[in-house]
């Protein structure tokens, strides 16, 4: 026969190790939770850096692009004393209007460099971003004294920006959050 004692025994170690189990489960749920959250905001980050890096990347192609169609135009005009044929001067027209298009890419990506308090890097990518607007002020289809040195300055100096500002986006994403 069962005493009440022993049933008062037996309905405490069950409360307690409800009790036990019940906290354990919050326990375990609330860090899970937390490594779920540490783990999302993480993959944004590097989803956001490596979406600057494209887009970094397709304003590079652009500019190289524009590149390459002015001074084939500062090559016929010295050497030939020609202009484009026309289907490359309406080539170098698209690429103008690339150009200015894609400037809304680089602001975006300055953007979200600010959001992730990376503030040298969007200081470099404002830099970059510079440049390449004095490039296409400064060089241009039409303009009589652009020589090929010139723009053999250009190139390079365009380059170097570019990887100054993925040096910096390196070390960020290398870095984490």
């Amino acid at each position: 026969m069962t005493t009440w004692v022993e049933v008062v025994d037996t309905a405490v170690k069950i409360g307690f190790g409800g009790i036990i189990t019940l906290t354990g489960t919050f326990i375990i749920s609330k860090m899970n939770h937390k490594h779920e959250f540490d783990k999302d905001k993480s993959r944004r980050y590097y989803d956001s850096l490596e979406s600057v890096s494209t887009q970094i990347e397709d304003m590079t192609h652009i500019s190289l692009r524009y590149w390459a169609l002015i001074i084939e135009w500062v090559r016929n005009k010295e050497q030939k004393g020609l202009d484009l044929t026309r289907e490359r001067q309406e080539e170098l027209n698209k690429t103008k209007l690339d150009l200015f298009d894609n400037f809304k890419s680089l602001t975006v990506a300055e953007s979200k460099l600010l959001l992730l308090g990376l503030t040298d890097t969007s200081v470099a990518l404002r830099d970059y971003g510079d440049y390449l607007k004095a490039m296409r002020r400064n060089y241009y289809d039409g303009k009589p004294d652009i020589k090929e040195s010139d723009l053999e300055n250009v190139r390079v100096t365009l380059l170097y920006k570019r990887k100054v500002l993925f040096d910096f986006l390196s070390r960020d994403y290398k870095k984490g959050i």
